[in-house]
């Protein structure tokens, strides 16, 4: 953007009322700069357009003799003819005017130069950005079909993890069940010869379970002692205590309180509430085994 001095100095310059050194400053920077000799040219533009529209005049020949004077003055001479005073000053008004046209017009056109770039600019940036906005939606496309495929991957993986667990814990069931000692313990009780219990017990986890039927309520301070026999052991092994509820039955998981080698049998005694170290054999309510 060019100084508003230095657009002044243009209209002077074309003018020819810039002093010379002034003038010699200027010339330089004016070959330095594009800018300055486009202004220079519209306001010289400018300036000869509004010369050619005067009327013609007839000069006096005082005039005619310093134009042919000038002619034939060497090349340092000044650039600017001399005018009469009167003549000189009467046209200056309308000169500066017309530089100063030549000056908005060369403004003007740059304006729209730089406007023009700049809408040019503008449609460019505008085309990159859907351009991009379209790469952005492709990416995003392939996304949303590669999450897709994965979450449908994981459900069928997920399935076959769910299918697989469901046949282990079937085939540990089955396998448990296989491994699984199943004893019935028969009544020893007068009065309740229906009273029954089944054991069912697993070496290898060392646990069981006992279900019974049909045993009497106790009385208070009183517990039922489950025992396990093994023929290896001197004495019968614990396996807690119990009671049952007011139809005579239970369910209870159990484990020992030493390692059974072999459960050959299984027997429940009523012994004092807690249990003992060892059962009172004649107070035995069930016994059975394999």
């Amino acid at each position: 953007m060019i100084k508003e001095s230095t657009q002044e100095e243009a209209c002077l310059y074309v003018l020819g009322l810039l002093p010379e050194p002034e003038a010699v400053a200027f010339e330089i920077e004016m070959m330095q700069s594009s800018e300055l000799r486009a202004l220079v040219a519209a306001a010289n533009n400018a300036t000869l357009a509004l010369a050619q529209s005067a009327p013609q005049q007839v000069l006096s020949g005082v005039v005619k003799k310093r134009l042919l004077a000038s002619l034939h003055k060497p090349s340092g001479a000044e650039r600017v003819v001399e005018f009469p005073k009167a003549t000189r000053l009467s046209f200056l008004p309308w000169a500066i005017a017309a530089c100063l046209l030549g000056v908005l017009a060369w403004q003007l056109s740059s304006h729209h130069s730089e406007r023009a770039s700049m809408l040019a600019e503008r449609e460019q940036r505008e085309a990159d950005l859907q351009v991009a906005r379209g790469a952005e939606s492709v990416i995003e496309q392939k996304f949303k079909t590669a999450r897709t495929e994965l979450e449908q991957q994981l459900e069928v993986a997920q399935a076959d993890r769910n299918s697989l667990m469901a046949r282990f814990v079937e085939l540990e069931k089955k396998d448990s069940l296989a491994q699984s000692q199943i004893a019935v313990l028969g009544s020893l009780l007068k009065d309740r010869p229906q009273a029954v219990a089944v054991s069912v017990w697993n070496q290898e986890s060392q646990s069981g379970q006992l279900v019974v039927e049909n045993l009497p309520i106790l009385d208070v301070g009183r517990d039922y002692q489950l025992w396990i026999i093994d023929p290896d052991i001197p004495t019968p092994i614990s396996a807690g205590v119990f009671k049952v509820d007011i139809g005579g039955k239970v369910r209870i998981s159990f484990r020992p309180d030493q390692a059974v080698q072999t459960a050959a049998k299984f027997a429940v005694t009523e012994e004092t509430e807690g249990g003992v170290a060892s059962p009172t054999m004649d107070q035995m309510v069930v016994i059975g085994g394999s």
